[in-house]
Order: structure tokens, then C-alpha cells, then sequence
């Protein structure tokens, strides 16, 4: 094998900086799409055509349309716990209950902003598309409340670590509840009646919070 063969193959040189690129066109492509046009709108082809590459191409990074679901669906996830986490750091000095809230505002801020991205990963907006069992949409999505279950510890004195996530009390569970379903029916227009949706937010979310406690 040449030098100039050898260098090209290993991590972290242009080959490898140029695929890492492309993976992330093409699933920033079909999360756009998904968004803007639904499942509907992603097609092996059209994705390919978009990124300039051919179809069959894609094969080398993707195993099938579903697998480039996985991704983009992982990646959301990761954009939004991304989200929570600077809330998360940014009130690093504050009470345990204050951080809680900042994590679910977060939460809610990221949903309003991306309700297309949102309903995607949290709804089976995908006809056909199974995730894999326990596979890394799972990982991802437990990734998010990371955040949120170290200052419930906190405020609780003790409690379950991230890495028990299955074994949450019904309470967290419920509260969990509490701020999604909110945040769902919001992005979703089924709060038309509710005036000062932020208000109510954080109403909710306190109450349960103070069940906690």
C-alpha cells in the first residue's frame, strides 16, 4: 500500500473529514425534508440528488432509508438535549428546583422553535420505520433527562441515577408527563383558550414539582 493510500485511510484525514461532512449533508437534508414535507418527502434518490452524489453512493454510509431515519431521529434527540444541557449549565448556581425549571423551559423553547423536529421524534410520523430495539434512538432520547434527573436528585436529597432511568418513581414519570403533554398539545394548536401559555407552564410544572417534595 502507498503512503499517499495509507494517509487517505486513516482517521482524521481529509477522506475521513470529507465523509464525516457528507453523513452529516445527507442527514441534515433529510431532517429538512422531514420537517418541511414529512416521510413522504424523503426519497433514497432525492436525498442523493440533493447532495450531488449517486444514489447507490449512499450505501456506503447508510445501510437503508431506515437507517438514515435512525440517524436523523438520533441526531434531533441530541439537538435537543443539547438544548436542555446549556439550560442545565447556565443555572448551575441556582436552587434545585430553579435548574428543573430551566431544563423544562428549555425543553419547551427547543419544541416551539423546532414543532415539525419535535413531533418527529416523539410521534410516528414515519409509516413503516421501526427503531431498533433498544438500539440508539433509545440511548438518545434517555440522554436528554440527564439534566433534569441530577437536580431532581438534588432537591430530593438522593435519588435514581441517569443509568436507572427504567427505574424512575411514578412521580417523575408524572412529571415528565406533565411537561410534555403540555409542551405537545402547544406546538400541536390545541391550546387556543390558554392566554398566557408560559404562565401556565410553569404552573403546572411547579405543582408537580412540589408533589415531589
Amino acid at each position: 500500500m502507498s503512503q499517499g493510500t495509507s494517509a487517505d485511510a486513516a482517521p482524521g484525514t481529509r477522506r475521513e473529514r470529507l465523509r464525516r461532512e457528507l453523513v452529516a449533508e445527507v442527514v441534515a437534508t433529510a431532517r429538512r425534508n422531514l420537517a418541511d414535507g414529512g416521510p413522504s418527502s424523503v426519497s433514497w434518490r432525492g436525498i442523493a440528488r440533493e447532495v450531488g452524489v449517486n444514489p447507490a453512493t449512499l450505501y456506503t454510509y447508510f445501510d437503508s432509508l431506515d437507517d438514515l431515519f435512525t440517524a436523523v431521529i438520533v441526531e434531533s434527540f441530541g439537538r435537543l438535549g443539547a438544548a436542555v444541557g446549556r439550560a442545565a449549565e447556565g443555572a448551575t448556581d441556582l436552587e434545585p428546583v430553579e435548574r428543573v425549571m430551566a431544563c423544562a423551559r428549555a425543553y419547551r423553547s427547543w419544541a416551539i422553535q423546532h414543532p415539525a423536529e419535535f413531533n418527529l421524534i416523539f410521534t410516528d410520523r414515519i409509516p413503516g420505520y421501526v427503531p431498533p430495539p433498544a438500539g440508539p434512538t433509545v440511548e438518545a432520547q434517555v440522554g436528554i433527562f440527564g439534566p433534569f434527573i441530577a437536580a431532581l436528585d438534588d432537591m430530593a436529597g438522593a435519588g435514581d441515577p441517569v443509568q436507572d432511568m427504567p427505574g424512575l418513581s411514578a412521580e417523575r414519570v408524572a412529571l415528565w408527563a406533565v411537561m410534555h403533554g403540555f409542551v405537545m398539545l402547544e406546538i400541536n394548536h390545541h391550546l387556543p383558550f390558554v392566554d398566557d401559555p408560559d404562565h401556565l407552564f410553569d404552573v403546572g410544572l411547579l405543582r408537580s414539582l412540589a408533589e415531589l417534595r
